[in-house]
């Protein structure tokens, strides 16, 4: 009996691009040829036991299950015959997947304003996911990248990104909250009097501008502010009130907002006391 050489075995598959833990994929070693022996090689070693995979009854159609994103694996078949061995090229799957839940990064929130905002989008997926980006539900653009140059209070928001897989039809996305906070004016102090006379004038200092949601501090002599029954707070400390002023009165006086973000402090005013003339002392005396 002649038996032939045999010819060099092929593998087709009926999927060579499966969807990750749902496809099932075929693998068939080819040609057929008679009274021959068929062999599988999973990363060069022989076919392992596993729940994932199983052989037809003839050994030519390999099944593989439940196929993970991380399998790299590399199918050979092999046929065997009494005067010859010959084995495939490998074949290796291209699992796709995704997309993952993407995630936005920096989260540097919050931001001042004035400042680049720079956001990046990215979801583990194969193909390589789309992406999409909406603002308090309003969409922006279709990029990987967000960059919107000297954000203002009102990009204040909701920032979503969707990824899209075209090959798997999934969407997933990722909703963060962005804070832009206005920059602090540099205050400043105005008087009501910058002249005042010992022992009769008070004098009202106060802090501009109204900054909503801030609080207002003071500086005497760059000390805080001392309790004292001559010094009265009022509108929100907003207001100095200097009661029946002495010549020591005469600061420098400092005012300083501040809110969560920021703090400002504004620049030193002093108070010109007009006093005396006090006894005169005649020198040298008698």
């Amino acid at each position: 009996i002649f038996t032939a050489e045999l010819p060099k075995p092929y593998i087709t598959s009926n999927n060579s691009n499966p969807i990750e833990d749902k496809d099932a994929v075929t693998l068939t070693c080819e040609p057929v040829t008679q009274d021959t022996t068929y062999l599988w090689w999973v990363n060069n070693q022989s076919l392992p036991v596993s729940p994932r995979l199983e052989l037809s009854s003839d050994n030519r159609t390999l099944t593989v299950f439940n196929i993970p994103r991380n399998d790299t694996t590399s199918y050979k078949c092999e046929t065997q015959n009494p005067v010859s061995v010959r084995r495939s090229d490998p074949v290796t799957l291209n699992v796709l997947y995704g997309p993952d839940a993407p995630t936005i990064s920096p989260l540097n929130t919050p931001y001042r304003a004035g400042e680049n905002l720079n956001l990046t989008c990215h979801a583990a997926s194969n193909p390589t996911a789309q992406y999409f980006w909406f603002v308090n539900g309003t969409f922006q653009q279709s990029t990987q990248e967000l960059f919107i140059p000297n954000i203002t209070v009102n990009n204040s928001g909701s920032y979503m990104c969707q990824a899209h897989n075209s090959a798997t039809g999934l969407n997933r996305t990722t909703v963060t909250a962005i804070t832009v906070y206005a920059e602090l004016p540099k205050p400043y102090i105005t008087s009501n009097n910058s002249n005042p006379i010992e022992d009769k004038d008070a004098v009202t200092l106060t802090c501009e501008p109204v900054a909503e949601n801030t609080t207002c501090l003071w500086w005497v002599n760059n000390q805080s502010l001392s309790v004292s029954p001559r010094l009265q707070l009022s509108n929100g400390n907003r207001i100095l009130t200097l009661l029946s002023v002495t010549r020591n009165d005469t600061g420098p006086y400092e005012c300083g907002i501040q809110n969560s973000e920021s703090a400002k402090r504004s620049d030193p005013v002093t108070l010109n006391v007009t006093y005396g003339p006090d006894t005169p002392i005649i020198s040298p005396p008698d």
